[in-house]
């Protein structure tokens, strides 16, 4: 698993976006967006992007401000008193609840600020994803090989990278589909076929796309074209 750090530029793997690394703690690590809200995400839901060649250039911004002072407050630890009676050990209980509340209160806050980013910026974070694959009006070309899409692709485990190609693929199609493309050309190179099979699986789903297999004098067997109808 990848190790970060802070000003790592990284990518999320179960929704649209990313930013980066401005906090890192035993459980979380925190990426600030293009909005500059710091969002707590588990390492295992982000990918370091290497620079601004492939899927990297979507973060070509540059991202700066601090913690809302609201996350801090949610963040402070409480210390309760010494309680040296019965009454005191009520009030301790109280207030601990109370902070559980508000502790609540703050995810319940975060969640909804997340959410309302990710749909303010679900348009034009769409087209920047495929803009950097267009190879002519209307058409795309995805290269899906796990080194382009991650830093150091050694140190994921098999089934991280390929959770991590398809991710991608799942996210470019549902572009494709937004932006209206004529059609998308994802290289899934040869390997073991694992990937093209779970491609094409996926593929069958959709009634209003025609696929073939791109040709074979430039890709090889390691490519197949989507048309979308």
């Amino acid at each position: 698993m990848a190790k970060f750090q802070i000003g790592d530029k990284v990518k999320f793997l179960n929704a649209i976006g990313g930013g980066v690394v401005t906090k890192i703690t035993d459980d979380f690590v925190f990426v600030q967006d293009e909005t500059g809200f710091d969002m707590p995400m588990q390492p295992t839901e982000l990918i370091r992007m290497a620079d601004m060649s492939g899927a990297g250039k979507m973060f070509n911004q540059k991202v700066g401000g601090q913690q809302p002072a609201d996350v801090v407050k949610a963040a402070e630890v409480f210390t309760p008193k010494k309680a040296d009676t019965v009454e005191g050990l009520q009030e301790t209980v109280k207030q601990l609840q109370s902070q559980v509340a508000n502790l609540k209160d703050q995810v319940s806050k975060l969640k909804r600020q997340l959410a309302a980013a990710q749909k303010q910026n679900a348009s034009s974070v769409a087209s920047n994803v495929l803009s950097q694959h267009m190879v002519a009006d209307g058409e795309a070309e995805v290269d899906l090989h796990i080194d382009m899409l991650c830093e150091n692709p050694g140190e994921l485990a098999p089934h991280e990278a390929f959770q991590t190609q398809m991710r991608y693929f799942r996210t470019c199609l549902n572009h494709a589909f937004e932006n209206h493309l004529k059609k998308v050309t994802f290289i899934h190179g040869v390997g073991r076929g694992i990937l093209r099979d779970e491609i094409m699986a996926e593929l069958k789903k959709y009634d209003d796309i025609a696929v073939m297999d791109a040709p074979m004098r430039k890709y090889g067997v390691g490519a197949v074209e989507v048309y979308f109808k």
